[in-house]
């Protein structure tokens, strides 16, 4: 149901594709975070759409809707975090770069 996304490879100047870093087996720690963001969220959607598939086959018991909307506000949660996180990151090191 939930699809990850993925960032497409970067072009070099004779506009051939450059594999992702983590193709090249040298992942920057900026992309395994990302990476690990990425996989929490899937995660987390996999089990909030299980619980709601739940909630469709007509188990429609209080504590049913209430841990789909538990399994919800967990991924919006997770995924808030990721945002925040991402561009928390990115600022520092613009202002980083700033610097040099």
């Amino acid at each position: 149901m939930y699809e990850s996304t993925a960032v497409q490879p970067a072009r070099n100047s004779t506009t051939q594709r450059v594999p992702p870093a983590s193709a090249r087996g040298n992942a920057s720690w900026y992309s395994k975070l990302a990476t690990a963001w990425g996989a929490a969220i899937d995660r987390q959607a996999d089990k909030t759409a299980a619980l709601a598939q739940q909630l469709a086959e007509g188990n429609d018991e209080p504590a049913a809707a209430l841990q789909v909307s538990a399994a919800a506000h967990q991924l919006a949660f997770i995924s808030t975090a990721a945002a925040t996180a991402s561009n928390s990151i990115g600022q520092a090191l613009e202002a980083l770069g700033r610097k040099q």
